[in-house]
């Protein structure tokens, strides 16, 4: 719960476009999948992100209303769809880049040097717990 609370402080940056409203940290997560990806299934895209393939698919639904991401029948298997970034996306990507830099910068703003101590303590903590516990999945 703590870990959950701090990660949705830190990554709690509006992004907001007139003609779609708010774009949701869900769908900026759909969004990068496909940066890194270049295309991708619905399935697929459902499977990396750990949801369930009906919760992708209103993700992506308004992704592609908001003219983010295109969404396609597979040539080869029309039963696929296929999810590619489009320009809008990928400005979308980073602008929110640029937004998480700013809020990274502020931070370090008022950030003490124990507070970096501690921090980084805590962060190699995380790094090594979640080390043993990728090794035995």
């Amino acid at each position: 719960m703590l870990f959950q609370s701090v990660l949705t402080r830190f990554f709690s940056i509006r992004t907001h476009q007139p003609a779609t409203g708010a774009v949701t940290f869900a769908q900026i997560r759909v969004l990068w999948t496909l940066e890194i990806q270049k295309s991708a299934y619905l399935g697929e895209v459902a499977r990396m992100l750990g949801i369930t393939n009906s919760t992708a698919t209103e993700l992506v639904d308004r992704l592609v209303r908001g003219r983010y991401m295109s969404r396609e029948q597979s040539r080869d298997d029309r039963r696929q769809v296929v999810l590619t970034l489009r320009p809008k996306g990928r400005r979308m990507l980073e602008e929110f880049a640029r937004r998480r830099r700013e809020r990274f910068r502020q931070l370090l703003r008022v950030v003490t040097p124990a507070d970096v101590g501690r921090m980084a303590k805590a962060l190699e903590t995380m790094n090594g717990i979640l080390g043993k516990w990728n090794g035995h999945r």
